[in-house]
């Protein structure tokens, strides 16, 4: 069984700005642009990712800080 096999994760879609509290339980992260484009920010120091439409963006290491999604569109966020 591989390691993602074992998380407890969940799918949800959003839209608009969202902002995600720290979580240091958080063991994946993955988000993909369902609509429109914009951008995510892990923490609070600046450096913004840019997320094209109908893109994806799955970071290397999970991050456990803040994360801000800036979009006019839609997005689905898959964490765990």
């Amino acid at each position: 069984m591989s390691s993602i096999e074992r998380l407890n994760t969940v799918s949800k879609s959003y839209s608009g700005n969202q902002t995600f509290p720290a979580n240091n339980r958080r063991g994946y992260f993955l988000i993909v642009m369902t609509s429109g484009e914009g951008t995510i920010e892990f923490g609070e120091g600046g450096g913004k990712i840019p997320l094209p439409a109908e893109g994806f963006y799955e970071p290397t290491v999970t991050p456990l800080g803040e994360i801000t999604v800036e979009t006019t569109g839609t997005f689905v966020v898959h964490e765990g």
